[in-house]
């Protein structure tokens, strides 16, 4: 990754597009909106749809994944899939299959090359990028920009402007068929206020990360749609204080890696009104025993998890559906306060130690 500038204090570039996330749902859903619905007729043709990325793209094609199948009920069949396990192991792939492609640069090498596998083999092909990308994403035969190239090596304004999109596309799909209404599609309009409202507490979220950022692992459960959130808060932290941690779905961790948990760990529920709310009680009462501290994000009026945690912060009501694109805003900010508490720059992958600046010419992306 290449930047023109770097910075050395607060606010990093990570800061600036943390903040800016509102703004830009807001003008994804109203630039949009038009060839959403355009493009959502073309692929409720298609008997497949696969939506494909890497990294933070890749944990939005999880979550594009839920919401495409809770609008279409299987019409199309809807797979999320990692760039490199789609090109390695390819999929069944001709003219009745739709790719959506999601790379914020589109350099990644396996997330162009999946978009060029599934053109070549006759499938309409998506791409969902940035208004500057590399010249190989933009051979896909629809494109949604969505803002400029991040400056921070950890995304996060591209996320929630790529969800925003593929949010559009679901509940287009699920209008169109009759499976749902035009209401399920306004809520996302309500999506950048709750965020802002997130945003003016961070106070709140930099007590926490000033309190425990010495905490020797960091866990995130999640479950649904949220479940991708537990993954992309693990990844940001990794990304920006090289912290040891570790994302879970709310059933899994208590399948064996809950026996890892420790009082020197920090546990993130998160924790929406939804079916693994009460999992998260359970796991809560359990983490109580151990003496491991909890933050929970929580919706406004939360009573019983609020009561278990050590500290609980929380979102506006939305449906658990669209909640993803609120309750990672807290997470976002989260791992930004806890890279300056560990006085690492959150915005440079750790390019700045020569040892990892030399490992890295070992690879490309």
């Amino acid at each position: 990754m290449t930047q023109q500038q770097v910075r050395s204090s607060h606010p990093y570039f990570m800061y600036d597009a943390i903040q800016d996330q509102p703004l830009a749902v807001a003008r994804m859903l109203e630039t949009h909106s038009q060839q959403a619905e355009e493009v959502a007729s073309r692929l409720a043709e298609k008997r497949r749809l696969y939506l494909v990325g890497i990294g933070t793209s890749w944990h939005a094609a999880l979550i594009g994944e839920h919401w495409f199948r809770h609008f279409t009920a299987g019409a199309p069949e809807v797979q999320g899939w990692h760039s490199f396990e789609f090109v390695a192991y390819p999929p069944p792939l001709d003219e009745n299959c739709a790719a959506i492609v999601i790379s914020h640069r589109g350099t990644k090498t396996y997330s162009f090359q999946a978009l060029e596998l599934a053109k070549e083999r006759g499938a309409l092909t998506v791409a969902i990028t940035s208004t500057n990308p590399g010249p190989r994403i933009q051979a896909g035969d629809i494109l949604f920009h969505t803002v400029e190239q991040e400056r921070s090596a950890a995304f996060t304004i591209s996320y929630t402007s790529a969800l925003a999109v593929l949010g559009m596309l679901a509940a287009q799909m699920g209008i169109q068929s009759g499976a749902s209404t035009a209401g399920e599609l306004g809520q996302l309009e309500r999506i950048p206020e709750l965020m802002r409202d997130a945003l003016h507490r961070e106070r709140l979220v930099q007590g926490m990360a000033e309190r425990f950022h010495d905490r020797e692992r960091f866990l995130f459960t999640g479950w649904g749609p949220n479940t991708a959130n537990a993954y992309e808060a693990a990844l940001k932290m990794k990304e920006t204080s090289y912290t040891d941690n570790e994302g879970f779905q709310v059933e899994q961790i208590l399948h064996g890696p809950f026996v890892a948990t420790s009082a020197g760990s920090l546990l993130t529920l998160i924790a929406p009104p939804g079916p693994g709310y009460g999992r998260s009680l359970d796991i809560a009462h359990a983490a109580g025993e151990l003496g491991t501290p909890i933050w929970a994000l929580v919706q406004d009026g939360d009573q019983d998890l609020s009561a278990l945690a050590t500290e609980a912060f929380t979102l506006g009501v939305v449906p658990e559906l669209w909640s993803p694109l609120v309750y990672v805003v807290p997470l976002q900010l989260f791992t930004y306060f806890v890279a300056l508490a560990r006085e690492c720059n959150p915005d440079i992958f750790h390019q700045n130690d020569p040892k990892y600046a030399a490992a890295r010419r070992h690879y490309t992306l």
